[in-house]
C-alpha cells in the first residue's frame, strides 16, 4: 500500500468519526436534563485538569492555555490557568476574586456583571444552569454524547455570548467540554482531563491566591 492511499484511508475513517458525532435533537429533552441533574447532585468536590483552545478574530492561530479546576458544593470555584501565563479565579459564596500575573485585579467597578458571571460559572458546573432564566436550553445527542446549548435571553449576556455548549459522555453524564461562543465571532473551548470526584479539597484553595 503505498502513501497516498494510506492517507486518503485514514482521511476516510477520520471522516466517519467525525459524522458519528453529529448531534440531533433529544426526543425527551427533560428526561436527560433529569438524569443530568441526578448525576451532578451526587457530585460533592471536582478536582480536574484544563485545556483551553481560543479562536480569536485577531489571532491568525488559536490561542492554547492550560491549567488546574477545583469545585466544591455549592459554591466554591478555583480556576486556575498556569499556562502561558498565570490567571487565577477564585469564587466563595458570594465573593469573587481575579489575579492576573501575581496581582490582584479589581472587579468591584462591574460588581454586578461579575455577579452574573460567577453565577453563571458555578451554575455550570453543578448544575443550577438548568434553572438559570437568563438562558433558553436545548438539548442534543450524539452516539455517545449529549449537548446542552445555552442562548441568552438576558439582555447582559446576549451582548457578550452567542450561546454556550456544554458536552457530557453519557457515559458518566460528567462535563467534559464547555465552549463560549461570543457576540463578534470569538470562540473557546475548554475541555477536562483526570477528573477526581468527590476527593477532600482544602477550603483555603477557595480564598488564598
Amino acid at each position: 500500500m503505498n502513501k497516498f492511499t494510506l492517507m486518503l484511508l485514514i482521511f476516510s475513517a477520520v471522516i466517519r468519526i467525525a459524522e458519528g458525532q453529529s448531534f440531533n435533537k433529544v426526543s425527551n429533552p427533560e428526561k436527560v436534563f433529569l438524569e443530568l441533574r441526578k448525576a451532578s447532585q451526587s457530585v460533592n468536590s471536582i478536582q480536574a485538569a484544563f485545556t483551553e483552545e481560543k479562536m480569536l478574530s485577531v489571532l491568525k492561530e488559536p490561542g492554547h492555555s492550560s491549567g488546574v479546576f477545583y469545585y466544591k458544593k455549592s459554591d466554591k470555584m478555583r480556576w486556575e490557568q498556569k499556562s502561558p501565563s498565570s490567571y487565577v479565579i477564585l469564587i466563595n459564596s458570594d465573593k469573587l476574586r481575579v489575579q492576573e500575573a501575581g496581582k490582584e485585579k479589581n472587579v468591584g467597578q462591574a460588581s454586578r456583571m461579575a455577579g452574573q458571571i460567577k453565577e453563571l460559572m458555578i451554575g455550570l458546573v453543578n448544575g443550577d444552569f438548568q434553572q438559570n432564566k437568563a438562558f433558553a436550553q436545548s438539548c442534543l445527542e450524539s452516539t455517545g454524547q449529549y449537548m446542552i446549548v445555552l442562548t441568552p435571553v438576558n439582555r447582559r449576556l446576549k451582548n457578550i455570548y452567542s450561546k454556550i455548549t456544554l458536552v457530557f459522555p453519557k457515559s458518566t453524564l460528567h462535563l467534559k467540554e464547555l465552549s463560549f461562543f461570543e457576540k463578534g465571532g470569538d470562540k473557546s473551548v475548554m475541555k477536562f482531563q483526570n477528573e477526581k470526584f468527590n476527593h477532600p479539597i482544602n477550603d483555603s484553595l477557595f480564598s488564598n491566591f
